[in-house]
């Protein structure tokens, strides 16, 4: 009788889990195999067995086979991640796509710790950039957990996302966040924006972009009931109703004036139609982190005059964020005021502007004017949260009037490139003021995801 002869190598390994995983690749005594989308995977049925019980009745069960298991649900690069997770305990997720499919897989085969990474990873790595999406998959794809940090997300930001990814929310994610009771928007750019939405609904379900169509749409899906008409002013109503994508009949704005002005319900039958929720919605207050560069060293001070008196700086993150202030070092106290402890204060005046250089348009821009302390750190906020896309540079540039009779001196010592915290990292890149010059005006920033 023979036996198998297996490669010293085998023997060698340091551990069992070294030695599993030498089975995965060397397919050494493997006694089963799948067929997934047109490829072969050799595997071993003890192995498979132990780790899911959904394997363990397959193999061992009443209804085992030693043909060939044919897989149609799942991709092949899916299905050998299961097999790299049950012969290794570990496991590498490269996009949230990804690991939405392996949790479908996972969930398959009852491998209870593989779904916890797969929510961890989606969960560490959802962002404004990818919500709608997260939001748009298949209940049977989704996690409780997921669903509810998801909308929060999505209703703290939900101005930004309502005007740049409309396009893309489907009607699920669309009911889901009307049904929160929180959100930051107006209720009228809300039902604007709902109603704009219509049009992009008709074109997923390739109906007719008409009045009637999406109205239809709008009623059928229950969306016209979640929206707080009664909320709303006059004023609002009536730029509701003068709104190129209104969906409103004449007689429902009638009867909604009346509700609105006289705050009873007397068309009832009309305002059940539409939505009789009377109870504006919450603000969601929004988490601000601070990220501050740490000073390497101290630097000969920025001189700002008639001739100079722009500095520019450039910051670049791997995931979208809001900034809604910068924070800057202040002058350096003239050497008169060294012997006068009254007079700390000065008036600081500059502006801020914000220009994403992909396309070189400037689209934020601040005015700051007020009286500071010599010798200090100053935060500027900006007019409104700045939207800063991963992977794009930005540059961020401070100018001072040109016009200024006197040179004034500001310390320039932060020189720290990069910044990881808060799930986010944020690369810097100071550009030089002038020839021999180093350091960085910026100091830091106010950041939310």
């Amino acid at each position: 009788m023979g036996y198998l002869k297996t490669d010293q190598s085998t023997y060698n390994q340091t551990s069992l889990y070294d030695r599993v995983k030498k089975l995965l690749v060397s397919y050494e005594w493997s006694d089963c195999s799948f067929s997934v989308g047109g490829q072969k995977f050799k595997a071993h049925k003890l192995i498979l067995g132990i780790s899911s019980p959904v394997f363990e009745a397959m193999f061992y069960g009443p209804l085992s086979s030693n043909d060939d298991i044919l897989i149609t649900d799942i991709q092949p690069d899916i299905f050998q991640l299961i097999l790299n997770y049950i012969y290794t305990d570990t496991v590498e997720i490269s996009t949230i796509d990804q690991a939405f499919e392996l949790l479908y897989a996972s969930r398959k085969y009852l491998l209870e710790h593989l779904t916890e990474i797969c929510i961890a990873h989606i969960q560490a790595n959802i962002s404004v950039d990818n919500v709608v999406e997260v939001l748009n998959y298949p209940d049977y794809m989704q996690d409780a957990q997921l669903i509810s940090f998801s909308l929060k997300l999505f209703c703290q930001h939900a101005s930004y996302l309502l005007q740049e990814k409309k396009s893309s929310i489907t009607y699920p994610c669309l009911k889901a966040f009307l049904e929160s009771d929180q959100m930051n928007i107006s209720e009228k750019d809300l039902i604007k924006h709902v109603f704009e939405w219509s049009r992009y609904c008709c074109k997923q379900n390739n109906i007719l972009d008409t009045f009637e169509n999406r109205r239809d749409l709008m009623k059928s899906n229950g969306i016209f009931k979640l929206l707080r008409f009664l909320i709303l002013t006059i004023n609002e109503l009536e730029e509701i109703i003068t709104d190129i994508n209104n969906l409103l009949l004449p007689y429902e704005y009638e009867a909604l004036k009346k509700v609105i002005k006289s705050s009873n319900i007397n068309e009832e039958d009309v305002i059940l139609s539409i939505g009789s929720v009377n109870m504006p919605r919450n603000i969601l207050k929004l988490q601000w982190h601070l990220c501050y560069r740490s000073p390497i060293r101290s630097v000969a001070p920025i001189v700002i005059d008639s001739n100079n008196y722009v500095i520019h700086s450039r910051i670049k993150v791997n995931k979208s964020v809001f900034i809604n202030s910068l924070c800057v070092p202040t002058r350096m106290a003239p050497a008169v005021h060294f012997r006068n402890s009254t007079a700390k204060l000065y008036t600081e005046q500059l502006s801020v502007s914000v220009m994403c250089e992909s396309d070189n348009s400037e689209f934020k821009l601040t005015n700051f004017v007020k009286t500071v302390e010599y010798d200090s750190m100053i935060d500027i906020e900006l007019a409104e949260p700045c939207f800063i896309k991963k992977d794009e540079w930005y540059k961020i540039s401070f100018m001072w009037p040109c016009n200024r009779p006197h040179t004034y001196s500001y310390v320039v010592e932060f020189r720290h490139r990069h910044f990881t915290g808060h799930k986010v990292s944020i690369e810097f890149d100071d550009l030089s003021f002038s020839a021999g010059s180093s350091g960085s005006f910026l100091g830091g920033l106010k950041f939310c995801l």
